[in-house]
């Protein structure tokens, strides 16, 4: 480990000094402000001196949400009514894909403003924003909106709205778990240092923030949060259940999918084809589908393919102009296209703009290469510059995971190639109210050179690759928890027995000298034919060392237990001959630091040069 006191032998270090436990490349870093940041986040969170809105509020925002169609669950009303009545500065509160945290947040905002306060909306990007500002009714933007004017206060004033952000002001950010921690940290700072209050709301098992994050599970450990348990998306209750076990990562959420013909296995180029033809036939009947997959390339591939169906099906839009756009497909009147930068001077109404992530529908093409778009949700208009085209324009029948992250459809259709971590997995299958649908790769690409790979001779099942997914865990960590577990002894124990009975092994081989280690490795045949080809030989040969550091012959060890009884039968003579010599596990030692290690021989007790290593 980095920093460990203890001196390592010359037989357990590499050509460059370093210590032969040392895994290459394992050393993290961080920097002082980012742990001063998370500090101060997790303080803050302990602060509740702020505004508490009355009971009878939140009770008026609840019949409210009632009247309108919107009746909250019991996990919905308790956060309503924590996040409004608890005077904390700032409060967290986890919510699962489907849990209905809009809802939630809307008549939050509602409450807060029923009590005299004033109620502003950030999200990690813009069309998280967007969304929560349909649903709260209130001015919402881009944190990184805000941290630019406080990071460059001479190129620009504040926004009216963050200018007006006072002791009576809640500031709502969502997707919490994609913002980075400096970015937090900042716009925590500045709310609280106005006198206003903070709510956190987003899922730490979602995607997770580019940039140093993982700040939201220190808060949860230090300080606790509210937590909406209640899944609202699902038609099937069972879809929901199942989801959720995903989320933890349990085998068990498996089940749901393989029972229900929810997993497709093939090869790349079947797969692709049969996401495509799963969203074609919900098209076709008017479903409103989702195509996902985990890379740019394959994306591209599926939006040319729906492209190449929609010119099929209408055959004048094959005749129209088209233009270039920036993922190399082609575009014309009639295609969906999602724009993927966000663009402030393109607007399409004195507050909203184009963003990145926001689909449209292409209403005309013109030689210089503008295209005009309707947006697909709010209708309107706008035209885009061949240059913005060029660069951020691509067809939008399907995305990436990242991309569909806060999107809902009625069905989704995702590619995984089975080298994607749990977070990823549990989004796409988390996007569909009626029914989500992997697609997984399990049989080779049919090059010949490389029928003799173990995964070609022996491929693994979807079962095998979905467990596989559900045990890569890419959730953020902050370098706060990150560095408390390093130095976590019981985290820790698991190396420290390995390196300690592995020294144990070098010691011994060690003492009894590179003469003498040979005549045991000739000897071993001459014994018992080919045993050093036994797939325990290596256990053994570790055994019969230690026992010459106790002062035993190792070669006459060998002779007495191999020639004790017949060992023709044997499936694997050596682990025979191992089980022989000692059959308690403690390699004949006796018992050391812990109750299933073997001791230190009495030989390496005194050795300085090894003392200081194997006692842990």
């Amino acid at each position: 480990r980095s920093g460990d006191p203890v001196e390592v032998p010359e037989a357990l270090r590499r050509s460059d000094g370093s210590s032969v436990y040392t895994i290459a490349n394992s050393a993290r870093f961080t920097s002082p402000d980012l742990l001063a940041a998370e500090a101060r986040i997790v303080a803050r969170a302990g602060q509740h001196d702020g505004l508490r809105i009355s009971a009878a509020a939140v009770d008026l925002a609840m019949l409210s949400s009632t009247a309108n169609g919107l009746p909250l669950n019991a996990g919905q009303a308790t956060l309503v009514r924590e996040m409004a009545t608890s005077g904390a500065r700032l409060q967290l509160a986890i919510a699962p894909a489907g849990a209905g945290k809009t809802t939630a947040m809307s008549a939050l905002a509602h409450a807060w403003s029923e009590g005299g306060g004033t109620v502003i909306g950030l999200a990690p990007s813009a069309a998280a924003a967007d969304v929560l500002g349909e649903n709260i009714g209130a001015t919402t933007d881009t944190m990184a909106k805000l941290t630019w004017h406080l990071d460059h206060p001479a190129l620009g004033e504040l926004p009216e709205w963050a200018a007006a952000i006072g002791p009576a002001s809640l500031v709502v950010i969502d997707e919490a778990g994609m913002a980075d921690t400096l970015s937090l940290d900042k716009v925590i700072d500045f709310v609280i240092a106005r006198g206003g209050s903070v709510r956190l709301i987003g899922d730490d098992q979602q995607l997770a923030s580019v940039g140093a994050g993982g700040v939201l599970r220190d808060i949860q450990a230090t300080h606790g949060s509210l937590h909406l348990t209640e899944l609202m998306r699902f038609t099937d209750p069972a879809e929901g259940a199942a989801s959720l076990a995903l989320r933890d990562g349990l085998p068990e959420a498996l089940g749901f999918y393989l029972d229900r013909d929810r997993v497709h296995v093939g090869d790349l180029a079947t797969m692709t084809d049969s996401v495509f033809t799963a969203w074609q036939q919900s098209h076709a009947t008017g479903g409103d589908a989702l195509m996902l997959a985990p890379t740019r390339d394959l994306v591209a591939e599926l939006n040319q393919r729906a492209r190449q169906y929609r010119l099929n099906t209408q055959p004048d839009a094959a005749q129209q102009v088209s233009v270039t756009l920036a993922d190399g497909n082609h575009a014309s009147v009639g295609d969906t296209v999602i724009t993927r930068t966000n663009d402030r001077t393109l607007r399409i109404a004195a507050t909203d703009w184009v963003k990145n992530g926001d689909r449209w529908t292409v209403t005309g093409v013109d030689e210089r290469g503008t295209v005009s778009v309707q947006h697909a949700k709010n209708g309107r208009f706008v035209d885009l510059p061949a240059s913005y085209v060029a660069a951020s324009l691509e067809l939008g029948y399907a995305c990436t995971i990242h991309t569909a992250q806060g999107v809902t459809a009625d069905t989704s259709h995702t590619l995984l190639s089975g080298d994607e971590p749990r977070q990823l997995a549990y989004t796409a299958l988390t996007r569909g109210r009626n029914a989500n649908h992997l697609y997984l790769e399990v049989v080779g690409d049919g090059n010949e050179h490389n029928v003799i790979r173990p995964d070609h001779t022996h491929p693994a099942t979807a079962t095998d690759i979905l467990e596989q997914i559900l045990a890569r865990d890419d959730s953020s960590r902050s370098a706060t928890t990150t560095a408390r577990d390093a130095n976590d002894p019981s985290l820790q124990l698991v190396d420290e027995v390995s390196r300690y009975v592995d020294s144990l092994y070098v010691a011994a081989e060690a003492r009894l000298g590179p003469a003498h280690v040979a005549r045991l490795d000739a000897a071993a045949d001459t014994i018992v034919p080919d045993l050093t080809r036994a797939d325990a030989w290596p256990t053994l040969r570790a055994h019969l060392l230690l026992l010459s550091a106790h002062g035993l012959d190792p070669v006459r060890e060998l002779h007495t237990a191999a020639t004790m009884r017949e060992v023709d039968t044997a499936a694997d003579v050596a682990s025979v001959i191992d089980w022989r010599l000692d059959d308690t596990g403690l390699r004949s030692a006796g018992t050391g630091p812990l109750p299933w290690l073997p001791g230190i021989p009495e030989a390496l007790v005194d050795d300085p040069q090894w003392l200081s290593l194997i006692h842990i």
